[in-house]
């Protein structure tokens, strides 16, 4: 595979559909395909094509919410959707046609790391571990080689919320630079904010379980949860990421300082559950 130089650039944005790349203008008409699929077998909710396509595209690592949870996703999206096999061809009203790969949409803990390896091999010199957790996503322009290419069409309506699905067949050829993207703050999952629970003036974000202290938040620094999650602009907030495995009464969480807009200078790290509550402070 072919690697580029490490160069970031950075943009904050709202939540935006996982059905459209963030990225419009990465986008290129510079494009590379080649096909080889054919409609394979159907059943009532799916539609199976053999063989492998070839083609250029935004490959992107992107945080997903859905209306009860939210987890992370690696999704391609071709330069060239028209070409593909669609399950609505006449319908171009979707702006793209995303292709989530390795199959499930959903939260799915090994799922999701095994899916953010295939990325992170790729850019090893150029991610970090903890960006399977980036509270916004990741992308680049790449040239990709699917196959076990499936189509979900029950109950659906028009090409615009079709889910598309392929694994990664070969090595992925990296074409540009990595682009990043951050959520605005207000846009968190509120369900997922912990509010301040210590009878201490501080609380302890810590490395590890009784690690290293990263930083100690101070309460006065921290959101009222009892208000809208709005009304926490200039305030830090705490954002549960789930359980530590190996030491179940540690959170692992994502720390937004008051100074940070959006969630780009995020600290991740564990507070222990005694600390911080999912009920906000009186």
């Amino acid at each position: 595979m072919r690697l580029v130089v490490s160069i970031f650039f950075i943009v904050s944005i709202m939540y935006a559909s996982v059905y459209q790349a963030h990225f419009q203008d990465m986008l290129s008409s510079q494009i590379s395909y080649n096909s080889t699929l054919y409609k394979d077998k159907e059943t009532e909710g799916k539609i199976y094509y053999g063989g492998k396509v070839t083609l250029s595209g935004i490959l992107e690592w992107q945080m997903y919410q859905d209306e009860v949870d939210f987890y992370w996703r690696l999704v391609f999206f071709p330069d060239i959707p028209n070409d593909l096999p669609r399950l609505f061809a006449n319908d171009n009203t979707a702006i793209n046609t995303a292709i989530f790969l390795n199959d499930t949409l959903k939260k799915d803990v090994s799922f999701q790391k095994n899916s953010f390896l295939q990325i992170y091999n790729i850019l090893p010199n150029q991610l970090n571990p903890i960006d399977e957790y980036i509270l916004g996503g990741i992308a680049i322009r790449a040239i990709l080689t699917l196959e076990n290419y499936y189509i979900t069409h029950k109950s659906l309506d028009s090409e615009a919320d079709t889910p598309y699905y392929a694994t990664i067949a070969n090595d992925v050829k990296v074409l540009s630079s990595i682009r990043k993207w951050y959520i605005a703050k207000q846009f968190l999952p509120s369900e997922y904010i912990l509010s301040y629970a210590s009878k201490d003036s501080y609380i302890n974000l810590r490395e590890s379980p009784n690690g290293k202290i990263l930083r100690a938040i101070q309460k006065d620094e921290m959101g009222d949860l009892c208000k809208s999650i709005e009304s926490a602009e200039n305030k830090g907030l705490i954002l549960e990421l789930g359980r530590d495995t190996k030491n179940p009464k540690w959170l692992k969480v994502a720390y937004i300082p008051p100074e940070s807009k959006d969630t780009s200078k995020t600290i991740y790290g564990v507070i222990h559950e005694s600390q911080v509550s999912y009920d906000c402070a009186r």
